[in-house]
């Protein structure tokens, strides 16, 4: 079943999420080119195509013998891809979720990155192939030094136009640290703080398809964008600042544009308001306590649970799946794409992480649509 939701705000663009696990098969082929079909498929029942694909997320189960079949596969799409080593809690061996914009757009993809300009705005898609570093602390400055400059060539910066990171980690428990430390001295020196805000984040465990790539990174930024578009969310009494504990990410980003609004959820676990992991060892519980704390934030800036689009379910064991599903499914919106992989979180207590997608018609006229 391939899974869709749409947002709609009568201006033009209209937006389409979906997200599909593949069904098992005989080999990673057979599988991918059935979900590919399937997905097809679906794009056609709801009026989008290749020209309107702006971004691709495929969560493999054996990345690095998969990936090269999978581009193969893939060759000729105008398109960003993210393809990154986190099996799918149904025992597939792939995962997909995609994002489109149906409307008038122009695309220009140029190796990983893809750049797509609206009447009003530009967004950059960006991730780096090779890296030089050895260690996820170089391989971390590396990244963000390379988006930074990716960015320059586009009028651009992190700090005024990146509003959306995936740092993937190889083995989380042991390389994650250099990850953090990397990222707290970049946004250091590039004047990003807790009063001038950071960047809403996931940072999960995820394996890149070469074996000595320790960390990579997914980025968005846009450029176009007024002050005063860009809303930080916060929701104190559910779940604390992440630089109580060490950490340079936002709980979250509301973007305001005339139309509507898009609100980026951070990977959000089981956390209290003194950073403190809530129900240890209880998966079910954490799940709940997850969707509390989404909940609060997109209540902080005018959204709700219902204004969810697409999600991101990540598991440390894959055997906890029956008991998070049926809780998922039950409290996000009805027939919601989401996808459920295994990705072990920052930190071993947390058993279950969820990043997310919204949009609502919440805009503010004082601002260009996002056309």
């Amino acid at each position: 079943m391939i899974l869709h939701s749409e947002f709609s705000a009568g201006t033009g663009l209209d937006e389409h999420f979906f997200a599909a696990e593949s069904r098992r098969g005989r080999n990673f082929q057979e599988e991918a080119g059935e979900l590919l079909d399937r997905y097809a498929d679906a794009c056609a029942k709801f009026g989008c195509s290749r020209e309107s694909e702006i971004f691709l997320r495929f969560h493999l189960s054996d990345v690095t013998n998969q990936a090269p079949f999978l581009r193969k596969m893939l060759e000729g799409r105008n398109v960003f891809f993210s393809i990154t080593g986190q099996p799918p809690a149904n025992g597939g061996r792939l995962a997909l979720e995609a994002w489109h914009w149906k409307g008038d757009i122009r695309k220009n993809r140029c190796a990983d990155s893809l750049e797509v300009l609206l009447k009003n705005y530009k967004a950059f898609w960006f991730r780096v192939s090779e890296l030089q570093g050895l260690t996820s602390h170089e391989q971390t400055l590396e990244e963000f030094e390379l988006l930074k400059g990716f960015l320059a060539g586009k009028s651009a910066t992190v700090e005024a136009g990146t509003v959306r990171t995936w740092l993937y980690c190889r083995d989380v428990d042991n390389n994650y640290a250099g990850l953090v430390r990397a990222r707290n001295e970049f946004f250091s020196r590039n004047g990003l703080n807790a009063q001038t805000h950071f960047i809403a984040s996931t940072g999960i465990e995820g394996q890149a398809e070469k074996p000595s790539r320790l960390v990579m990174m997914d980025s968005i930024s846009y450029s176009g964008m007024l002050p005063g578009q860009q809303i930080w969310l916060s929701a104190p009494e559910n779940l604390s600042p992440t630089t109580l504990y060490g950490v340079s990410f936002e709980r979250g980003t509301r973007l305001v544009f005339g139309d509507r609004s898009h609100y980026l959820i951070s990977g959000t676990a089981s956390i209290d308001r003194n950073g403190a992991v809530v129900h240890p060892f209880d998966v079910a519980r954490q799940t709940e306590r997850l969707l509390e704390n989404v909940a609060a934030l997109l209540e902080s800036s005018g959204g709700t649970l219902a204004d969810l689009k697409s999600a991101t379910v990540y598991l440390r064991d894959l055997a906890d799946a029956g008991a998070v599903c049926p809780i998922l499914k039950e409290s996000l919106p009805p027939g919601l794409p989401f996808v459920v992989v295994r990705a072990p979180v920052c930190r071993p207590a947390w058993l279950v992480e969820m990043e997310c997608f919204g949009v609502n018609a919440k805009g503010d006229p004082a601002f260009r649509s996002f056309l």
